[in-house]
């Protein structure tokens, strides 16, 4: 089976990464809000690109089919934002390969930790992320119009990226 390309944003995939957090949004019964909470989903560049962040695409057979981000909170942190992938491409290791290259870039760009808050719903993604070595840090309320529980976690960069050397990389 062919494997997905991951590739950084570009304007013309705005329409796709809109669709493919509408669906996981949906898929979950989260509240979708295009012109508040979600605005940073349909103006991908406008909230992403500037000041050492970056969005990042999983293409497969010319369709957008995954989605990630990352948002500056200091000097040395980052945010992991927005990672979805379409439920029908789940369970092959695209997710795993995605947050990878995320990280991949957080390093590049210059960050030692990554800082992970996640719907405590998506209980795949919190296995992916223990497993890769993020350490939980707390819970919250987030603030969404679902006010909707989180778990966050905390990711050493370098520790992460020194252990996968070597694997297949992404």
């Amino acid at each position: 089976m062919p494997e997905p390309s991951i590739r950084p944003f570009a304007p013309a995939d705005q329409d796709g990464v809109r669709a493919v957090i509408e669906t996981v949004f949906q898929e979950y019964g989260f509240t979708w809000e295009p012109d508040g909470y979600n605005l940073d989903c349909v103006q991908v560049a406008r909230h992403y690109i500037l000041e050492r962040g970056g969005f990042w695409v999983m293409e497969f057979d010319g369709r957008i089919i995954g989605t990630t981000g990352l948002k500056t909170l200091t000097e040395e942190r980052c945010e992991l934002c927005r990672m979805y992938l379409l439920a029908q491409y789940r369970g092959r290791g695209w997710g795993r390969r995605l947050f990878a290259r995320t990280v991949q870039e957080a390093q590049r760009i210059g960050y030692r930790e990554m800082e992970i808050w996640s719907d405590k719903k998506l209980r795949e993604a919190h296995r992916l992320y223990s497993k890769s070595g993020a350490r939980p840090i707390g819970d919250r309320i987030c603030n969404d119009p679902d006010q909707a529980e989180e778990w966050g976690f905390l990711l050493d960069v370098r520790a992460f990226l020194k252990a996968t050397r070597g694997s297949r990389k992404p």
